[in-house]
């Protein structure tokens, strides 16, 4: 299974969302729908759907419906299994000595919600996670999960007609 961070969510439901990767959108659309036909489920861990829904305002409830309805998705929450995973990984790779936080460079917030989206995608046997955000790539190398961005997707073929994700 794969998983989605927000970033990746954002090219699904914000139509001119910047992207520095050619065609974006339809990389990411294209691979959902090679996901559903192989049976596969993406995993969207809770505290990245939170990121997203904070940023998109009064689009929040028809995202939650699409994504709920759609069989291709699944909602994954940050749980008591996930708690202790994070909880388990070694602090060494959550901290650098002198340093409260990781060398991210990010808040101490959107370092931790950052941690839990990685965590929710162990428990639930996610990897890679698809990622535009450069500090989920930098924590993939600790976490042991794999992270890819847009770059990775190939592009659809030239008769790809538009989103499939939602049929």
């Amino acid at each position: 299974m794969d998983a989605f961070d927000s970033t990746f969510l954002t090219f699904l439901f914000v139509p001119n969302a910047p992207c520095k990767v050619d065609r974006a959108r339809e990389r990411v659309d294209h691979f959902i729908g090679g996901i559903h036909g192989a049976g596969d489920r993406i995993i969207i861990p809770a505290p990245a759907l939170s990121e997203l829904l904070n940023a998109v305002g009064h689009s929040r409830k028809l995202i939650l419906h699409e994504l709920n309805q759609n069989p291709k998705f699944l909602i994954a929450p940050f749980d008591t299994r996930a708690a202790l995973e994070l909880a388990l990984m070694p602090e060494s790779l959550r901290t650098h000595p002198g340093k409260k936080r990781g060398d991210s460079g990010s808040t101490w917030a959107k370092e931790k919600f950052d941690w839990q989206i990685i965590a929710v995608s162990k428990v639930y046997g996610a990897s890679p996670i698809y990622s535009e955000d450069p500090d989920i790539h930098k924590l993939e190398a600790k976490s042991g999960i794999k992270a890819k961005g847009v770059s990775d997707l190939p592009l659809p073929p030239k008769s790809f007609k538009g989103p499939t994700l939602f049929e």
